[in-house]
């Protein structure tokens, strides 16, 4: 991909140390469970709801009588999630179903997770999609020195980051733009951290092969750093999907913001040595803080279709991301990356699936 010919502006030293700084101490959250609205008649999609933050938003927004379809790889972890929600709390009226095999690893998995995803939301008397939250995700945290290499060949936590929630996306659009909803409660997440300041500039990404196809792990950047790519990838992809669907998504009300949840304790410090869990234990927050910031996304009153593109930050407020990510947003960066993104996944878009089925189909005929 060819770097981009803006120049971008200058990024201060002061601001990365005070958001660094923030993302330790961050203000209470002002925006709790207390203040979310019923929810009796909302569908809402999550995905990696059985664990971590993930499954603090399902069982939120079960207990304010959501519909949530939970979307995971392993199905069975999935329903023991499921289980676990509804015995904490017998007095929801909402509903949780679990689509599993939604291995961001295999863009083709993808695909038939969306199909999936589609025909429950396709059911008579279903109702609208009211909520989408992309908050499945691989960190370096898991995987420091980033072993994995996606099916397609990509650097992992680019495809299960970045180009599987965009692909995931287009199986959902025709649900959520919809205008069906009489109180126009329409919201997009994408999952994004403080990591994109550990990115190189301009713009935060690997411009010459931003999913190091082809390039062996030893060779590849730190996985701190292949994080924060993916991380900046997600806060172009909530204003981008937005300029994008500007027509359809103002009609509906639906506003479209990146999310970082926030310094956080949740099992993806699973593999760390257990005294460096216990001393980390000391400078980050329970894992439902990072369900607070997510659902102001999802759910906070004052949020409209115009404040899409908005970087949350913990526990609920907007910030700026770094300045030159915050430029690209508007200069035609973030455009022309989520183009690429658009051709790596193509022949996994719904009509493309569809038309591939069918020539297998005529094959076997």
């Amino acid at each position: 991909m060819k770097l981009p010919e803006q120049v971008p502006p200058a990024t201060s030293h002061w601001y990365f140390l005070k958001e660094i700084y923030y993302g330790f101490r961050p203000n209470a959250p002002a925006f709790t469970p207390a203040d979310y609205p019923d929810l009796s008649g909302k569908t809402a999609v999550v995905t990696g709801c059985n664990t971590g933050i993930g499954k603090h938003v399902a069982e939120l927004l079960y207990r304010q009588n959501c519909r949530v379809i939970g979307v995971v790889r392993t199905g069975e972890r999935g329903e023991e999630a499921k289980r676990e929600i509804i015995a904490a709390n017998p007095e929801s009226h909402g509903s949780i179903e679990i689509v599993g095999g939604c291995d961001f690893l295999d863009l083709e998995k993808v695909a038939l997770a969306g199909v999936a995803i589609g025909k429950l939301l396709d059911v008579p008397g279903a109702g609208p999609l009211n909520i989408i939250i992309h908050n499945a995700g691989l960190t370096w945290i898991t995987a420091p020195n980033n072993p994995d290499t996606s099916v397609q060949g990509f650097e992992a936590m680019f495809q299960t980051n970045v180009t599987g929630p965009q692909l995931l996306q287009h199986y959902l659009d025709p649900y959520l733009l919809k205008n069906d909803d009489p109180g126009h409660l329409k919201r997009l997440v994408w999952v994004s951290s403080a990591a994109h300041f550990f990115t190189p500039k301009p713009w935060g990404i690997y411009w010459e092969n931003p999913g190091f196809q082809g390039v062996p792990p030893a060779e590849r950047p730190h996985g701190t750093n292949l994080y924060g790519q993916s991380k900046t990838y997600n806060i172009y992809q909530a204003q981008v999907w937005y300029d994008r669907h500007r027509k359809l998504a103002d009609k509906c009300g639906c506003v479209s913001v990146s999310c970082y949840p926030g310094n956080l304790a949740t099992d993806m410090t699973r593999a760390w040595w257990s005294p460096v869990v216990s001393a980390a234990r000391l400078f980050v927050w329970e894992g439902v803080y990072g369900a607070y910031s997510e659902l102001y996304g999802a759910l906070a009153p004052g949020l409209v279709p115009g404040d899409s593109g908005k970087y949350i930050v913990p526990f609920g407020e907007v910030h700026d991301p770094r300045e030159d990510v915050k430029a690209a947003l508007t200069n035609g960066v973030a455009a022309q990356i989520w183009d690429y993104c658009e051709g790596l996944i193509k022949q996994y878009l719904p009509g493309e699936q569809a038309q591939a089925q069918q020539q297998s189909n005529d094959k076997t005929a």
